[in-house]
């Protein structure tokens, strides 16, 4: 495999692949190949030759199915910056990142904030935690303190944090602002009546309270009346959020943050497009599914006598496999098919993270997504690509049997030392090889085999014979000292391979869901939780727990 991805590689970056190029990159991954050169020479040959005979076509599906990581490194080359930010001024740019902590932050969040950070970097700007939380039916403190730490872990660096259901008292002179402007109205009109004019393109007769009615209103809303106030807007517009929408509403509720009840509370609208205004953002980058929005925040600020931001608007992002849908998240947990929120199988960032995706990936992804239009999916393929680079070089071998079969060993008993990694100096390990060795499965016959760092052995039976020490293959992982331990391999939890808000996933079957939480034998040593190792010839795996021993698996 190592042989064919780095010809396919070849061949896709230069038309077709040279054997001293492949082999280089062959003997660099795989130092130990260097010793049994006489017999990997011929088959780079051969590979190379038949990596030849392919069209490119057929070349990029195959290198896009084995190692997508090496498919998309020509693009990332190319593409080394962002697209520059329209009207941007170096030391002069604001952006904002502006999660609701209303549940836990997932990929496409990441992979936001990362944009909004790089860019803050690149025209050494300032970056503002903004947690917009002014809806207090859903704000929760574990939400603020799951982003906070998330963000952070991601590799987010913010200037400032600004958390607006601090400024509620800016956000109500803001709007008792715009009813004196005339530029929003109190609106009595039942919920059912309001949908029904706007669908209609119908003017709601509240539009005509003159600004003295509007502000007696207004007072009554923070009595607890139930009005709304509302944009004044067009009632005929094509773009029906400037269909008078709605930028304050009455929720009798005491606020988790300010432990105020405020009675009346902004929208997003309001909030969001004021305090962008206040805090002088430069520019806002965010998905498309916010597009029809930005006519109406530029209107709110400009009306304020603020200067609205550039807007910048990219394909939301989507994970093959799992929702990121708060909604859908929940029922998962709810109905226990899922551990919770940071069930490795979901997308949210401490899901991603048990699960051995490390912040670099964000980045990476980062600049490889940019921010074109168009819905994007995060395939696995692709975010195991640029993860497996980032974790391949801290990443400490060891050795995994996952289906052991045990032999009686007729040789030397011995410590054998071997490298932690094969090419990083990472230090060294230290097996027992004792009077039984186990070997996998599917390395049992009776032939002869290596036991890796160690000698030959010749198997009869159920035992196995000293062989001698000349290098022979197929070299195999053993133990003899072994612990137990539990190798989860996370299936996915949807079928669609696209999240959806407005439909429900398909549902999968059980074998899908979960590939399996089966017993191990694992390689004595001194793991660490949230330690990433590479299991030989297995792959790459987070330690999950110590005790009991827990590896979940990540990718090969």
């Amino acid at each position: 495999m190592i042989i064919l991805k780095h010809a396919l590689a070849n061949a896709h970056r230069y038309s077709k692949a040279d054997f001293k190029a492949v082999a280089a990159k062959v003997f660099a991954e795989d130092p130990e190949s260097r010793k049994n050169a006489k017999k990997i020479i011929p088959e780079i040959k051969n590979v190379v030759a038949d990596v030849n005979k392919m069209t490119k076509e057929e070349i990029t599906a195959k290198l896009e199915e084995i190692a997508p990581e090496l498919l998309h490194r020509k693009k990332k080359d190319e593409n080394k910056e962002l697209p520059p930010l329209e009207g941007a001024e170096n030391g002069k740019v604001r952006l904002r990142l502006p999660p609701e902590p209303n549940g836990y932050l997932h990929i496409g969040h990441a992979l936001s904030f990362w944009l909004n950070y790089l860019y803050a970097k690149r025209y050494e700007g300032k970056l503002i935690m903004k947690l917009e939380d002014t809806n207090p039916t859903g704000e929760k403190k574990e939400y603020y303190d799951a982003i906070l730490r998330d963000t952070k872990w991601i590799g987010i660096k913010w200037n400032e944090l600004f958390i607006l259901s601090e400024k509620m008292n800016e956000i109500e002179k803001a709007a008792e602002d715009l009813i004196n402007f005339e530029k929003a109205y109190v609106c009595k009109c039942p919920e059912e009546k309001v949908r029904d004019r706007r669908m209609k393109l119908e003017a709601d007769p509240c539009r005509t309270h003159n600004k003295q009615e509007n502000r007696r209103l207004w007072r009554e809303m923070f009595a607890g009346n139930k009005y709304t106030l509302r944009w004044k807007g067009d009632p005929a517009a094509k773009n029906s959020v400037m269909r008078d929408p709605t930028l304050y509403r009455v929720i009798n509720k005491e606020h988790p943050h300010t432990k105020i009840n405020h009675i009346a509370y902004p929208t997003y609208d309001l909030a969001s497009a004021f305090t962008d205004g206040l805090l002088g953002i430069t520019h806002v980058l965010r998905s498309e599914e916010f597009l029809m929005r930005a006519e109406l925040h530029k209107a709110i600020i400009e009306s304020l006598g603020m200067t609205a931001p550039n807007y910048v608007h990219f394909g939301r992002f989507d994970m093959e496999g799992s929702p990121t849908s708060k909604r859908f998240i929940k029922e998962l947990i709810i109905n226990g098919e899922v551990e919770g929120w940071d069930d490795p199988r979901l997308a949210t960032i401490m899901a991603l993270k048990r699960k051995g995706i490390v912040p670099k990936t964000f980045e990476d992804l980062a600049k490889t997504t940019g921010t074109r239009g168009g819905r994007r999916m995060i395939s696995n393929k692709l975010l195991h690509g640029f993860n497996k680079k980032n974790i391949d070089p801290i990443a400490k071998r060891i050795f995994v049997i996952t289906e052991p079969v045990e032999l009686e060993l007729k040789g030397e008993e011995m410590i054998v030392e071997m490298r932690s990694h094969p090419i990083q100096e990472l230090g060294t390990r230290e097996v027992s090889l004792g009077k039984r060795v186990f070997i996998e499965k599917d390395d049992y016959k009776e032939s002869l085999l290596r036991l890796k760092g160690a000698y030959n052995i010749e198997i009869k039976g159920k035992t196995a014979h000293y062989a001698g020490s000349e290098l022979i293959r197929p070299i195999v992982q053993w133990l003899s000292d072994p612990i137990d331990g539990i190798l989860w391999r996370p299936g996915t939890v949807m079928k669609t391979k696209v999240s959806v808000d407005n439909k429900k996933p398909e549902p999968i079957t059980e074998q899908d869901k979960d590939i399996g939480k089966n017993q191990v034998l694992v390689e004595r040593g001194s793991f660490k939780e949230g330690e990433i190792v590479q299991m030989e010839r297995i792959g790459f795996a987070r330690i999950d727990s110590v005790k009991p021993l827990r590896l979940i698996y990540i990718s090969n």
